[in-house]
């Protein structure tokens, strides 16, 4: 299930461009006085503005060159997040960091193989997770089973990855905390492009998401 497309609100419009423009090296390719897009390797990031501050957890992929350098560049910024004993690199299958953008949004990185044909990159390879709070994992688990045909993983009762090793939803009841900080989860207008095996577009009865996907 590779995530294509990202489509959040903003409070920070200028502060947040300049974040992933600058400080994530992402490429800008689209903006007005209202949203910029950048490409997050081959994901793409839309931010939109908005007059309400969102909260958002998306995790990015890369290899562990790439990690080291955004991750000294992230130490510099003082916007790194500590797990319980204080650490700010850490390890899970592979190299991994929490930090923050200017809206407080929860953002990983994360070490991962590269999965296409195509030379390795030094940079960003894609959006891997993206977190999609509701008010219960098991009921977010049936709306999406008709639509996005996938499995879940690390299934609990307030937490479970809906995806595979290409990409996944994080499903979290909302408040929630999002690790490594106390923050709780809340939900925000999300739209999520996917590769899939048939085109389908449709929106949550009841909360802002729309899913679109897209035939490989």
């Amino acid at each position: 299930m590779k995530i294509i497309e990202l489509s959040m609100k903003t409070y920070n419009l200028e502060k947040m461009k300049q974040f992933y423009t600058d400080v994530l090296q992402m490429t800008l390719i689209e903006e007005n006085d209202r949203m910029f897009s950048v490409m997050a390797g081959k994901t793409r990031l839309n931010f939109e503005h908005d007059s309400q501050l969102p909260f958002y957890h998306l995790c990015f992929r890369t290899n562990d060159l790439y990690f080291e350098h955004i991750y000294n560049t992230l130490s510099k910024r003082d916007v790194l997040l500590p797990d319980e004993s204080g650490e700010t690199s850490l390890f899970w299958e592979g190299k991994q960091a929490y930090f923050y953008d200017p809206d407080g949004n929860i953002l990983e990185v994360l070490v991962r193989p590269f999965n296409d044909n195509e030379e390795e990159p030094f940079g960003w390879f894609d959006v891997g997770e993206i977190g999609m709070p509701s008010s219960s994992v098991r009921q977010m688990q049936e709306v999406l089973t008709p639509h996005v045909i996938d499995k879940m993983y690390g299934i609990g009762d307030n937490f479970a990855f809906y995806g595979d090793e290409f990409g996944v939803f994080v499903l979290v009841n909302e408040g929630r905390h999002w690790y490594p900080t106390e923050r709780p989860a809340t939900i925000h207008p999300l739209d999520i492009t996917i590769h899939g095996e048939r085109f389908l577009h449709f929106k949550h009865s009841n909360l802002p998401y729309t899913i679109t996907v897209k035939p490989n």
